[in-house]
Order: structure tokens, then C-alpha cells, then sequence
């Protein structure tokens, strides 16, 4: 069965909007903030799409960014939308920048797409300077004993790669970061799907809208409900953990 990516879907552009996640810019001002930011640094968004994020932290912030994302599809449609941003073809397990060249990586409801979630947090410490940020908005499990049922579906989409957060949060650990912020965000998800259901009747209507009938969005939807998906910003910081 072919699978589907379901962040390509213009349904999910329509009820996710440019951002293709749940509250828009809102955690990447929490983030910009947090780690202090400023036009001195050089960022990479990973996983960036259609270059939302790039486009925001220069339009806004000053900040220079480059962003990396393996769709040629979104990265065609960023590069005609916005102007003067800069959009590489490129995966998490192997991000093409030399070692050091970034002061933060944002990973922004993205995570959750990547093959190997281990190899990635070690590529991210590679290109990352000492004491760099690593920013993480994604979706997780409460039950993550259920994530299991969802290996099997044919369909590329955060959703089927909720977290176990306790997991990411070790592996982030043996990859040299240490976590300096962690924030339950589950309202903004919760929002979303409340914009989903008006606009598509039911999730499973919309899942399989979005998938292009690649799986049954009833039974997709009611694993969803099992695993009981919530959202979340961490913050991590590449070095020896001697800094406050």
C-alpha cells in the first residue's frame, strides 16, 4: 500500500495553515525568548516545509535561518511564496551543514516524522556550536503503551509517530543535552481538532481526506483516541551541563 505523506495534503494546509502545525508562531516566540535569540545567531529550522518558520524568524526577529525539509513538493511552494529565505532538501539523519554551524535548531512538530529519532538527536549535536539550543514542539502519547498499533499504517504524519516523552527525553539526555524546559501544550492541539471536526464533520472524515484513503481514518482515529495524543515544547541545550 503506497503510503501517503500527509503533511504534503492541501487539507492539512487548510486547517493547519502556513505553519503546518498546531499554535501557529506562538511556541516559537516562547522559544526565541527562552534561549534569547537574537540577529547575531544562525538557525536551522528542521523539517521546515514550506519555509514558514525561516520567513518568521527573519520577518520578526531578525534572525538569520536557514531551513531543511525532504520535500521537494514544499520547498517548491515556500520558494514561490516567500522571498529571500533560504530552503535546503535534506533529512534529520543526515543534515547537510558541517559540524558547529548553528546556534539553534528548531524542530517543530517534526520530530515525530523522523525515521530514527536517536540518529537525529546526533546529527542535530553535531551541527550544533557548544552550548547550542535545541527546540522541540511535537505530539506525544499519555498512553504511550498503545503507540504500538500504530507502526503498522501506512501514512506519514506526526500523528503516527506520537512520542513517548520520557524516551525522547533519555535519549536527549545520552546525546549530550540537557533538558532546560519542558511545557504540556495540549490546548493548542485540542484547538486544532476542534477546527478539524467544524470544518470536515469528524476527524476520520478528515483523515481520510488527508491520506487520500492510503488508510481507514475511523480506525486511524480510534488508535489516536487509545494513545490519547497530547502536545509539547522542550527546550535542550547541547554542552557539559555546567551552565544554569
Amino acid at each position: 500500500m503506497k503510503c501517503c505523506n500527509a503533511y504534503e495534503s492541501k487539507h492539512m494546509r487548510d486547517v493547519t495553515g502556513i505553519t503546518l502545525r498546531p499554535g501557529k508562531f506562538i511556541l516559537t516566540d516562547k522559544a526565541v525568548e527562552f534561549c534569547k535569540f537574537s540577529s547575531k545567531d544562525f538557525i536551522m529550522d528542521l523539517g521546515s516545509g514550506m519555509g514558514a518558520t525561516v520567513n518568521y524568524l527573519h520577518e520578526k526577529h531578525g534572525i538569520k535561518a536557514v531551513g531543511v525539509d525532504p520535500s521537494e513538493k514544499l520547498i517548491d511552494i515556500g520558494v514561490s511564496k516567500y522571498k529571500n529565505i533560504n530552503l535546503v532538501k535534506g533529512k534529520g539523519e543526515q543534515i547537510p551543514f558541517p559540524d558547529e554551524s548553528f546556534n539553534g535548531v528548531f524542530a517543530e512538530c517534526t520530530m515525530s516524522l523522523m525515521d530514527d529519532a536517536n540518529l537525529v538527536i546526533e546529527e542535530v549535536s553535531r551541527v550544533l556550536k557548544k552550548d547550542g539550543w535545541f527546540v522541540i514542539t511535537d505530539v506525544y502519547a499519555k498512553n504511550p503503551q498503545f503507540t504500538n498499533k500504530l507502526n503498522a499504517l501506512s501514512v506519514n504524519s506526526c500523528m503516527r509517530g506520537l512520542h513517548n516523552l520520557e524516551l525522547l527525553q533519555e535519549s536527549l539526555v545520552k546525546g549530550g543535552f540537557k533538558i532546560m524546559f519542558l511545557e504540556d501544550c495540549s490546548d493548542m492541539l485540542k484547538e486544532l481538532m476542534v477546527k478539524v471536526i467544524f470544518s470536515y464533520g469528524s476527524m476520520s472524515v478528515f483523515w481520510n481526506k488527508t491520506t487520500e484513503c492510503s488508510l481507514d481514518g475511523q480506525e486511524f482515529h480510534k488508535i489516536l483516541k487509545l494513545c490519547k495524543p497530547g502536545y509539547f515544547i522542550m527546550i535542550a541545550r547541547k554542552g557539559d551541563g555546567n551552565f544554569e
